[in-house]
C-alpha cells in the first residue's frame, strides 16, 4: 500500500511539474529530465516557496541587484574590452559542471570570482567591477556572454 502511495505522490508531482509552465517536452526528454526525477522535492519547494509564481522575480528579492543596475554600464565597458582582447572565451574542455550546457550552445566566460575566492586576472584586467562585486556578499560566481 506505502508503495503505491509513494507512486502515486511521484507520478502527481511529476504531472504537476509538467504542466506548470508553457514549455512542453517531448515524451522522452521530460521522463527523463531532472525536473521529473526531482518532481516530489520541486513541488515541495514551490509550495512553500515566499516567491512569486511568475516569470520575473521581483528585484525586491536581490538586494544587490540595485548597486549593479546602477553600475552596468561600467560593468559593460570593462566586459566590452576584455572580451576584445581575447578575455572572454569559451571553454576549451567541458570540465566546469556547472556550465557545460550553456557551453555547447556557445556561451562564453570569464571568471571575475569563485565563491569567496578572487582571482588576479580579474582584479587586473577588471578592477572596477571585481572592486564593486567586493561590496556585494551575495555574489558568488562570474561573467558570462552568450
Amino acid at each position: 500500500m506505502l508503495k503505491w502511495i509513494i507512486l502515486a505522490i511521484f507520478i502527481a508531482s511529476a504531472l504537476y511539474i509538467q504542466q506548470r509552465g508553457k514549455v512542453r517536452h517531448s515524451f522522452y526528454r521530460q521522463f527523463f529530465d531532472h525536473s521529473t526525477i526531482l518532481a516530489p522535492i520541486n513541488y515541495l519547494m514551490y509550495l512553500f516557496s515566499k516567491v512569486p509564481n511568475q516569470p520575473y522575480i521581483d528585484t525586491q528579492y536581490f538586494q544587490d541587484l540595485k548597486v549593479l543596475d546602477e553600475n552596468w554600464e561600467m560593468i559593460r565597458d570593462e566586459a566590452k574590452a576584455l572580451y576584445e582582447q581575447g578575455g572572454i572565451k569559451a571553454s576549451s574542455t567541458y570540465d566546469d559542471l556547472g556550465f557545460n550546457s550553456f557551453f555547447k550552445t556557445g556561451w562564453m566566460r570569464f571568471y571575475l570570482k569563485w565563491y569567496d575566492s578572487a582571482h588576479p586576472s580579474a582584479a587586473e584586467l577588471c578592477p572596477k567591477t571585481t572592486a564593486l562585486l567586493k561590496t556585494l556578499p551575495s555574489i558568488i560566481k562570474n561573467l558570462a556572454k552568450h
